[in-house]
């Protein structure tokens, strides 16, 4: 005859320690950890197009363009000094 225990055997399986620590990736997790990359992105950016403009506009200022002093080089606008030359046939 066969010798059966008479008490049941309880087994529990154990989980890694990682595991219990950290409850899982969800979609949610995905999107709200993407839109939070994408804002620093944005902020980033912003922040980095503002500090550009800002220097573009003070060296425009400390240098002006130099357009204003050169002569027109349009034939449509005569000198005052000059007459306007009729083409050659």
């Amino acid at each position: 005859m066969l010798w059966q225990p008479s008490q049941p055997i309880y087994v529990t399986v154990a989980r890694d320690p990682a595991d219990m620590e950290s409850p899982g990736t969800t979609v949610v997790n995905i999107i709200v950890g993407s839109l939070g990359l994408a804002g620093a992105m944005l902020l980033a950016s912003v922040l980095l197009g503002g500090l550009v403009a800002f220097l573009l506009i003070r060296w425009h200022r400390r240098h002006p363009p130099e357009c204003d002093h050169l002569p027109p080089v349009s034939p449509l606008i005569a000198d005052s000094g000059s007459r306007p030359s009729s083409p050659a046939r």
